[in-house]
């Protein structure tokens, strides 16, 4: 189970490749029957795509912690994007612990989230993921 002594633990997942069959794919679905209103841009809700999914694969397998997915709740999140993400961009995305706190029994885990454009050094997408893990805490 999440506890305090795992806070600044952090995941790196470097190379990610923002795939621009699969971006363009997602905003044609979010578009629905109308035409996406920039066809050639990474929707930004494919940062779940490129900077939560990788890094959170290693948090949720990462026995020390000991996330029980059975439990999990999605509690929020939060992203800025300071600077554009682009099909075909490769990004290190990254997370980190940032808080594990108790509350009623159940366990708040706070995840800071970030992906860098290695080439330039940009910062494409930054956040905040809170999730709740039940039958956990005091």
């Amino acid at each position: 189970m999440p506890n305090a002594g795992h806070v600044g633990r952090r995941y790196a997942a470097p190379g990610q490749v923002v795939d621009p069959e699969r971006a363009r794919a997602m905003a044609r679905a979010i578009a629905g029957p109308d035409a996406p209103f920039e066809p050639e841009a990474v929707p930004p809700t494919y940062a779940a795509v490129y900077c939560l999914a990788p890094a959170f694969a290693q948090l949720f397998t990462d026995e020390e912690v000991g996330i029980n997915l059975a439990g999990l709740i999605h509690g929020e999140q939060a992203f800025e994007w300071p600077a554009r993400v682009r099909p075909g961009d490769t990004v290190d995305a990254s997370a980190e612990i940032i808080s594990v706190e108790d509350k009623r029994g159940m366990t708040f885990v706070t995840l800071a989230v970030e992906a860098v454009r290695p080439a330039d050094g940009a910062v494409v997408c930054k956040g905040r993921s809170m999730m709740i893990v039940r039958g956990g805490g005091a």
